[in-house]
Order: structure tokens, then sequence, then C-alpha cells
């Protein structure tokens, strides 16, 4: 492999991990039928334990991992997709 920057052969490619936090979301079709309605009925009627729920409750996230290999000159420091 030639690095693109300066033409050198001296190029290593390694595998990156990416990691990002993804939210979950409740769709378009929840909050046209159920959610424009429910949650305020819970936190009208249930605000301490709503208030408790959200506080210690379950987090609607995960972490989604990603690979891509990436190539690195040894000559100039020059990295891209490879």
């Amino acid at each position: 492999m030639q690095c693109p920057k300066c033409g050198s052969e001296h190029v290593n490619v390694q595998m990156v991990s990416e990691s990002k936090l993804k939210t979950k979301h409740h769709s378009i079709l929840y909050w046209i039928c159920i959610g424009w309605w429910l949650k305020p009925f819970l936190w009208l009627f249930l605000t301490l334990p709503m208030l408790l729920g959200k506080m210690f409750g379950h987090k609607k996230q995960k972490i989604v991992t990603t690979h891509k290999s990436l190539a690195v000159c040894q000559d100039c420091g020059n990295s891209w997709k490879a």
C-alpha cells in the first residue's frame, strides 16, 4: 500500500473500534396512538413514582461499536481509511 500524501510504502494498517452511546426513542406511531395521553396521565396521577422511576430507573441507552480499518504512514504520519 502506498501513502497518497508522500508516496511511501512504509504503511501500517490497523483495525480501529469506535463506540458511541445511542439513546432509544419511541416511534412516531407510538406518540400518535399512546404517548400523547399516557405520559400526561401518568405524571398527573402517579407523580411520586414517576419521579423515582426517572431518578433511579433504567436508562434507555446502549453502546454501538463500529470497526473500521485505518492506514497510517510511518514516514509522514498521514492517516486514511483503508
